[in-house]
Parts: structure tokens; sequence; C-alpha cells
């Protein structure tokens, strides 16, 4: 019987509140700045109580030839910035013929979705263009970028929600570990508006008591967090076989050696602490490994009031109260569908370093939340293994162990 491949990472790319590049997207986690900013247009809406999002900062995106940016929504725009960065980091010129392209969203564009809709509602379809059609496909981040760098394997949009990147991420895994491609690049990519924060907020699931510091906006795990704040960006990430690596000399930044998912079937916006339990056990038995060989779980933890619990409760239960855990959303907001990806390419320089990025804004852990091992400041720590979580609304639940080169 054939052994199957082991999958390595061997480029990244990102764009984030930071900014573009994963430089930029590092630099300012390790710092420990923050993204989150008030809105003017959550302002504008007295029923919406947050008024905190993070935003990408101004990007020129002239240089996309003018053919394929015009077909391409914002989100597409970092995609295609993150796909070249991540394409260029694993070192390629150009995209390798067979190339796998896997990557979503959680929507697609609203701005453009909300401008065609009003022109057809005001009987002005003359004003709708072919490219407004383009932009809002369920599946145009991918199709454009493909397109535009001419990706000709299998390009698949798996669209879960907050657990888009990392799934995207996992598809790409299990498609090289089955021989349906030997490369991949996946990922994730969001563009914010404020319909967001608004459905969001619906749902008592958006931080409010922060707005006039919206630096302290996402308080992951601690007592006074009130929900999330929304946010955007694009994470992508080359994976490939080991021996397609080492053929062709590329470093290798990180092996993924374990990945799963599953379906919390009793309640669309909350998931349970033993669904979650059961993620991360599939995961590690996946991966071959023992849950005491896991140094890091980089959680999900988005702020909300259940949620945090849950992940907490779900990490008791496999790890102990000894393990480290961290969450990155205090720094960057919840980019959504580009969450996972992006907080996964953090978590490779985690590993590089050797060093974990505290939970921003955790100043007094919940009681409610079960006992585990908070990182509240930048440290030094050996690190070898990090499981990260993605979780979903609608349920869908995946989680990625990744380690450190060996």
């Amino acid at each position: 019987m054939t052994q199957s491949p082991k999958v390595v990472i061997t480029g990244t790319g990102a764009v984030s509140p930071y900014g573009a590049g994963v430089f930029a997207l590092t630099e300012g986690l390790f710092s420990g700045s923050c993204g989150m900013h008030t809105v003017p247009e959550l302002e504008a809406l007295p029923m919406v109580k947050t008024k905190v999002a993070a935003t990408v900062p101004d990007i020129d995106f002239s240089y996309i030839p003018r053919r394929d940016r015009r077909s391409m929504s914002r989100m597409a725009k970092y995609a295609y910035a993150a796909a070249k960065e991540t394409l260029q980091s694993a070192g390629y010129a150009v995209a390798p013929q067979g190339l796998g392209f896997f990557m979503g969203s959680t929507l697609n564009s609203i701005s453009v979705w909300l401008e065609v809709s009003k022109n057809c509602l005001q009987n002005h379809l003359e004003l709708v263009k072919t490219s407004d059609f383009l932009q809002i496909m369920n599946h145009s981040p991918l199709a454009t970028v493909s397109q535009a760098l001419k990706i000709n394997g299998p390009c698949v949009g798996a669209a879960d929600a907050c657990a888009t990147g990392l799934m995207n991420v996992g598809l790409a895994y299990l498609a090289i570990k089955q021989g349906v491609v030997s490369q991949a690049l996946c990922g994730g990519t969001e563009e914010y508006h404020p319909m967001f924060s608004a459905c969001f907020d619906i749902m008592q699931a958006t931080s409010c008591n922060f707005n006039d510091r919206p630096g302290e906006a996402c308080r992951p795990f601690d007592k006074d967090r009130t929900g999330l704040v929304c946010s955007e960006g694009c994470g992508l990430l080359f994976l490939e076989t080991e021996e397609s690596a080492k053929k062709r000399g590329a470093p290798i930044l990180a092996e993924i050696i374990g990945f799963s998912s599953n379906t919390e079937t009793e309640n669309m916006a909350y998931p349970s602490a033993q669904t979650l339990r059961e993620c991360m056990e599939m995961a590690i038995k996946n991966a071959g490994i023992s849950a005491s060989q896991i140094d890091l779980l980089n959680a999900h933890a988005t702020g909300t009031l259940v949620g945090d619990i849950a992940e907490t409760q779900a990490a008791n239960a496999v790890f102990g109260p000894g393990i480290q855990v961290n969450s990155l959303k205090g720094h960057l907001g919840h980019t959504m569908g580009a969450s996972g990806s992006l907080e996964l390419i953090a978590c490779m320089e985690m590993l590089k370093r050797q060093e974990i990025i505290p939970t921003k804004n955790l100043c007094q852990p919940d009681e409610r939340c079960a006992p585990v091992t908070h990182v509240t400041q930048l440290e030094k720590h050996p690190v070898n293994i990090i499981l990260k979580n993605s979780f979903a609304i609608g349920g869908n639940n995946c989680s990625v162990i990744i380690r450190r080169p060996l």
C-alpha cells in the first residue's frame, strides 16, 4: 500500500487591517498594535449598537491589469494581491501547471449586490454591467483570480462562513494527500460592509461597550467582553508534497499533520463544547499524535459570550488546564472567511520565532470559561506543534494541526 505524502507549506500571502503583505500582518501582531476603529457608516445607523470594525487601509491596486481588475470586487483584489505574494514566496513567478486553487468567502461583495439590486428595483437595468455580475457570483474571487493568474488546476470555493479560510486549507491538504493535485493555493478572503456588523448586532453578538475605545473592543475570554468586531482581509497559503518542495529546493515553512471537520446539529448560531471537543480530538487522531504533544491552541475565540465559554470547555476536556491558549481576534477583529487562513499564517510565524502572541485585551478571564493557560503577554516559549480552530455560524467546524519543520 502506497503511503500518503507529507503535506508542507512553502509560501504565504496576506492582506489585513495592517495593510498588504505577510510582513505587515506579522509585525502588527507581534508589536501588539490594533486594526480596529470607529466606522462612520455605523455611527449613522442608530439601531446598530456596535460602531467599531477593522478594515484594510487604502491599497493601490492599479498594478492589476485593467482587463482583470474591472471584473474584481474588493475582496477579489485582496485575493489577487495575496495570491501574487504567495506564489512569489513559494518561489514562482507565475502559477505552476496544474496548481489547485481552494478559496472562498462568507458572502460575495455586498456593496456590489446592493448597487445591482438598486438599479434593478428602479428599472435601470441599463446601468448593470457584465462586470457587476462577475463580481457577485458566489465564487467570484476564485474565478477572477484564477483567470488573472492562469491557475488551470481544479478550483474549488468552499464557503463555510467563519470557517471558510481554514476549511479550504483542509480541503487542499486532503486533495494533496489523495493525489488529486501535488500543489495548491488555499485560504479565504473577505471584504467588510456595515451589513456584517448589523447582522451580528441583531444576533446580539457584537462588541458594543467600547465604541469610545475601539482598540479595546474585541476581548476574547475577558469577563467584560460583549461580542465580536467585524473585519476583512485575505490569507493564502501554498501547499505541496514534501517531495515536490525538496525536489525544487523550496524552503519548508511548516508541515500540516492533521485536519478534521464536523458539524453542530443542535444550534445554528452557537457551537456546543462537545462538538468542538470531538473536532479537535479527530484532528489529533488524524495527525497520529497525542494531545500532550500540542504546544499551543490558537483558538477561534471571537469574544462572544457563548462561543468563548464553549471553546474553553472543549479545550479543557481535550488538553486539561495546562494547555497554552491564545486568540488573535483582539488584534485583527474577526476577518470572517479569511480568519482561519490569516491566523494560520500567524501561527507559522510563532513556530518560526518560538514566541507566542498574547490574547489582546484579556485583562481578567471570565470565570465561566473553563480553566486553560491564557497567554497574556508576548513570551518566548518552545512551540513545535500548534492546533488551530475555526468555527462558523451554521455549525461548520474545523481544526488544522501544523508542525515546525523537522
